[in-house]
């Protein structure tokens, strides 16, 4: 029988939860940003995207399982290496890149914007590091200051 967790387990557990969650979530957003260059298409961008999601922790993890017959990985290292990588790629392209994928990552947010997708363009745009901007209504012309008879 397994013996409970501590408490300190349970913490570790829900950090890597929310790594994995808002490290796939941001990792997500990158890739279709960086899909968004070559098609606007918004499945296209959601299903490469995706494929990209999940290729690259899963390479990860079969490189850093254990190779020998006898050997066993360790408890919990499929989900630090998925949380790490997850992490790492949104911290490098969000943070780090961000002088040269702002303009990808507002493009992206103006795709969605464009799409009616409000909250994900906000959130797009909060990764950019810039504020939406609303295009300025036209004002419609006062029939009554019109200058004729």
């Amino acid at each position: 029988m397994a013996r409970p967790a501590s408490g300190l387990e349970l913490i570790q557990r829900v950090v890597k939860g929310v790594a994995i969650a808002v490290g796939g979530a941001c990792t997500f957003v990158s890739f279709a940003s960086l899909v968004g260059v070559v098609t606007g298409n918004a499945w296209a961008r959601a299903i490469a995207a995706l494929v990209l999601l999940v290729a690259l922790p899963a390479v990860a993890v079969d490189r850093s399982l254990p190779r020998g017959e006898g050997e066993r990985a360790r408890s919990g290292l499929v989900g630090d290496v998925v949380a790490l990588v997850l992490v790492g790629i949104a911290l490098l392209y969000i943070g780090i890149g961000q002088p040269v994928t702002r303009p990808l990552l507002v493009h992206e947010g103006d795709r969605l914007a464009e799409d009616g997708r409000d909250v994900p363009a906000h959130v797009v745009y909060f990764l950019a590091g810039v504020r939406p901007v609303d295009a300025p209504a036209i004002a419609a012309p006062n029939p009554s200051s019109h200058g004729g008879p």
